[in-house]
């Protein structure tokens, strides 16, 4: 996705497919208005850690759960981001192994 399109687009996208579920998001999914308009449209609910000045914050557990799972999502990004960008060291023979070596990364990583 271009930097200049706003993230909330794409996830409106996504959410058309998604229904009843849970959704974290970082600081840009923030508002109460949009999130409101997103769980009367596709019943999703989404959860975001509030800004430093806003008054009414969330709780230290959801915060540290938050953090984890965005260290292991931007791991595995990282990992994904290296296996493809030296595709000479994997040592594969065939294309059918290189796209089976990517796939077992990505699947030990999430």
């Amino acid at each position: 996705m271009p930097a200049n399109i706003d993230e909330r687009e794409a996830v409106e996208a996504v959410l058309e497919v998604v229904r009843g579920c849970d959704i974290y998001g970082d600081k840009g999914f923030i508002g109460s208005d949009w999130q409101q308009e997103i769980i009367n449209s596709t019943g999703n609910r989404i959860w975001t850690i509030k800004r430093c000045n806003q008054q009414q914050q969330v709780s230290s557990n959801l915060k540290r759960l938050s953090g984890r799972v965005r260290q292991r999502i931007e791991g595995v990004f990282h990992e994904i981001e290296n296996t493809g960008r030296n595709p000479e060291r994997l040592l594969n023979k065939t294309v059918c192994g290189f796209a089976t070596h990517i796939a077992a990364k990505i699947t030990a990583h999430t």
